[in-house]
């Protein structure tokens, strides 16, 4: 079949375009913060305005993800000088599919900004050396269908099935995406009755950060009030001087409750004061009772995570605690697991009302 004029005039196009990549020098080392912050940024400034905070916060957690799954599909070209075709719909979808790790109602708002961050990356592509895109017309009730079907997907991963063997054996998840179906006249919809009621009393399931044998804290000791007292006093004298040392406007009062929780928090459940923290510690608590002593909030939510391992070399660096540079590796999924549990249980608290009108 022959291409239409439009197609063959885009092909030339980005021959040309390729030819003038590779005339060019080459490029700098490739930095995946860099890379990623700097369209992380671009979508703030461009899009924040754009959108209901709540939404803003989604589309955001869904950007960084999308961000890492093109890099990880093409690693070795965007390592290399080689310019990286980046799939949007392949990768789309691979990311969605990763983020079985998320509330229901975070596919739900996805909904109305999947175009625009498709475009922004298609966009961003146009002007950005080491890659560029290849996508299809875009169809809303076709990324319906998807996000039914990953919601389905993951409410039987959540009780442990064999998803794969359900895919081969049986209809039940299509079913289930089909029950999710409220079909109208201009586009499909979301039945979310029938969605809360599905997924009523099951919770996503996040990856352990630690694996923890045996008690921890110390048994032995119970830490008095004025024990306590004291390291909350000194919680603040230390965070007052951390938040002096970053950059302007970055440690928001979110960041400081939350890091705030962590000294109260572990000296309260495990009688152990920051002289005694341990990165096991530290990942234990917050898989644990992070939320029992933090209310997250949605106001620049997303990336709040990343403070925690801030301040922890922070304190290493004035050395107040010991073994955090050396064993970074164990904190450097911290990050990433504060940030998911903290949307997913702001997400827990919207109504079904609220859902539908930022749907």
């Amino acid at each position: 079949m022959k291409q239409g004029k439009s197609a063959q005039i885009k092909q030339i196009k980005n021959r040309k375009r390729k030819q003038k990549f590779n005339m060019q020098e080459k490029l700098p080392p490739f930095n995946y913060n860099d890379f990623a912050g700097f369209l992380r940024a671009r979508f703030f400034l461009t899009h924040h305005n754009k959108y209901d905070e709540k939404t803003f916060e989604v589309a955001s957690f869904f950007l960084d993800d999308l961000i890492a799954m093109m890099v990880n599909q093409s690693f070795s070209k965007f390592t290399s000088n080689e310019q990286a075709v980046v799939k949007m719909n392949e990768v789309m979808q691979a990311t969605l599919v990763n983020s079985d790790d998320k509330d229901w109602r975070y596919f739900v708002l996805l909904v109305p900004v999947i175009y625009d961050i498709q475009q922004f990356i298609v966009k961003e592509s146009s002007v950005n050396p080491r890659f560029i895109t290849e996508t299809s017309k875009f169809d809303i009730n076709f990324w319906r269908m998807i996000m039914r079907t990953i919601m389905s997907i993951n409410f039987f991963k959540w009780q442990n099935k064999d998803v794969s063997e359900m895919i081969k054996t049986s209809s039940a998840i299509d079913d289930l995406q089909f029950k999710f179906l409220l079909e109208n006249e201009k586009d499909d919809d979301f039945n979310l009755k029938i969605i809360a009621e599905t997924f009523k009393g099951l919770q996503p399931k996040l990856k352990p950060l630690v694996e923890v044998e045996g008690n921890i804290g110390n048994a032995d000791i119970n830490l008095t009030t004025d024990d306590i007292n004291n390291e909350l006093a000194y919680a603040e004298l230390k965070l007052s001087q951390f938040k002096a040392t970053s950059v302007k406007d970055v440690i928001s009062e979110n960041v400081l409750k939350m890091l705030f929780a962590l000294h109260e928090g572990i000296a309260k459940e495990y009688n152990l004061t920051h002289r005694e923290w341990t990165p096991i510690i530290i990942n234990q608590f917050i898989m644990d009772h992070l939320l029992d002593y933090w209310t997250p909030e949605w106001h620049n939510l997303d990336g709040i995570g990343g403070e925690v391992k801030s301040y922890l070399l922070f304190l290493s660096e004035k050395n107040i605690i010991s073994g955090f540079k050396s064993e970074t590796n164990n904190i450097e999924s911290i990050g990433r697991y504060i940030d998911v549990k903290a949307i997913n249980y702001l997400l827990a608290q919207l109504t079904l009302d609220q859902v539908a009108e930022l749907s």
